[in-house]
């Protein structure tokens, strides 16, 4: 089990970052919230590092984004956020209404990076954790991955770990990556006190810049 964790700053081993806004990509493609002028929130970036034996051109960058809007009592609304909320298989068919999105993208090496998010989250980097791995294999964790049951941890690939229904996504995508609400920000509740999971498009190397390049959800309790 590839276990993340996460910095403050950049470090060499860094395959992403969570948050922070800004990002180097071209204006015209940063998604928007259905039905609104209000621009989505920049979730989550992926350097090419992230993607093994070179799948990721060194010139793109993958971005998640999510539509979130500040409620007045606090945290965000979770009209929206129920939007890419994903409890059961029947719910996939909601995230063609874009209320995320996961984008390829030429990365613009002339200009600065910049942000259009309404709401900006924390800025966290993160790596795959180097340590020892027998340090995650214990008892519990081999019996939940010999039973085909993922851990509830913030990770790279292996088997998710569902709050609700097991979900199948079509099979162009492959599940890359588990996200912890947790571990991202503890004022917003962004997932509804749940975890986000990516999907990847198995076919990234025929996507052009700007094109869909994955599938991203939510899930809770």
């Amino acid at each position: 089990m590839a276990k993340l964790i996460f910095t403050v700053k950049k470090t060499e081993n860094s395959i992403g970052y969570l948050g922070g806004g800004t990002i180097n990509m071209s204006e015209n493609i940063w998604p928007k919230i259905p039905n609104k002028e209000t621009y989505q929130t920049h979730f989550c970036t992926l350097y090419p590092n992230f993607f093994k034996n070179g799948s990721l051109d060194e010139n793109k960058q993958i971005s998640i984004f999510i539509s979130i809007e500040n409620h007045i009592l606090g945290g965000v609304k979770e009209t929206i956020s129920s939007k890419f909320t994903v409890n059961s298989n029947s719910d996939l068919k909601m995230l063609n209404e874009g209320y995320s999105k996961v984008l390829i993208y030429d990365t613009k090496i002339e200009t600065s990076n910049f942000s259009l998010s309404e709401t900006v989250l924390e800025k966290k980097y993160f790596e795959l954790d180097s340590s020892n791995k027998e340090k995650h294999m214990d008892e519990e964790h081999i019996f939940f991955e010999e039973n085909g049951m993922g851990l509830d941890v913030s990770k790279f690939k292996d088997i998710p770990f569902f709050e609700q229904d097991i979900i199948n996504p079509h099979p162009k995508y492959t599940f890359y990556l588990q996200l912890l609400e947790e571990d991202i920000e503890n004022d917003l509740h962004i997932f509804q006190n749940g975890i986000g999971y990516f999907y990847l498009d198995k076919n990234i190397k025929k996507l052009k810049s700007g094109n869909e390049a994955g599938i991203f959800f939510i899930q809770n309790t």
